[in-house]
């Protein structure tokens, strides 16, 4: 009886350590094992534009990217939007390129991803002094700490085909679970070993306190938008990054530093960066 109970506890463990250390790895190994379809290369390349300037290497980076976050991510069509393979693509591949020099693993509690047609409307809560009530906004995306993002498919089309866009809520609300990835959103995502915290908090900061204090029609390189809070300054700073990295270099290097330390990252060096 207890060699029959010893047994069973070493199948046990046996299998938790083959689900929590094993499967996972072994799953993604016959992933990437598949060849990234050459359909799916010629639609990132046609309907994303910032997808046509990055080097060789580092697509393939975002091909591995793309075919894992496909395989792990729920998708949910809401309000009747049917959502397509090219759409779970294009979608899949921005949130690829963010942890293209990174890893996958930053999307490790991202489970699903929810796309309406177009703006939707959302309650939020508000409060001021001792009332607080409820209040419905229209939205072009949400990111929650639960692990879910949800998008309006209307923009975030346009967006991606857009060469000369500085907006992309794909690449803010991506940004923003990769800032919650340690439970909170406060605009200071995990930092990998060898980046100061205390010198992020400063960048950061300082660059908080500009905006706050510019005018709102300002033409500066960083969305007013980051100005409503740290979590959104640094989704508004990861845009600019991404989408006018040589304006962002060229107005605000320490930003730039800190995002090119994070990300892992130069796309100011990448081919026919736009200048502006």
């Amino acid at each position: 009886m207890l060699f029959g109970y010893g047994l069973a506890l070493v199948a046990i463990v046996l299998l938790a350590f083959y689900w929590l250390f094993l499967h996972r790895r072994l799953r993604r190994r016959r992933v990437l094992s598949r060849p990234f379809p050459p359909q799916w290369q010629r639609q990132l390349y046609r309907d994303m534009a910032i997808y046509r300037r990055l080097p060789r290497e580092l697509r393939q980076r975002v091909h591995q990217n793309t075919l894992l976050i496909l395989d792990e991510v729920n998708f949910y069509g809401c309000a009747g939007q049917e959502v397509t393979e090219p759409m779970k693509v294009l979608i899949a591949g921005h949130a690829a390129l963010l942890v293209s020099g990174l890893s996958v693993d930053y999307y490790q509690r991202l489970a699903s991803i929810l796309v309406y047609p177009g703006a939707y409307r959302s309650e939020v809560e508000w409060q001021d002094g001792e009332i607080a009530g409820v209040e419905e906004q229209e939205r072009l995306g949400e990111s929650w700490d639960a692990g879910r993002v949800i998008l309006g498919w209307d923009q975030l089309a346009w967006e991606a085909a857009d060469p000369h866009t500085t907006t992309n809520v794909m690449l803010h609300e991506f940004a923003h679970q990769l800032d919650q990835l340690d439970g909170a959103a406060d605009g200071a995502p995990p930092l990998a070993s060898g980046i100061s915290a205390d010198n992020w908090h400063q960048v950061f900061s300082d660059a908080w306190e500009r905006l706050q204090a510019q005018p709102w029609d300002s033409d500066g390189v960083i969305d007013d938008y980051g100005a409503t809070d740290p979590a959104e300054l640094f989704a508004v700073v990861t845009e600019a990054f991404f989408l006018t990295p040589v304006q962002l270099r060229q107005q605000e290097p320490a930003l730039y530093r800190c995002l090119s330390g994070f990300y892992q990252l130069s796309p100011a060096d990448w081919p026919r960066a736009r200048q502006t």
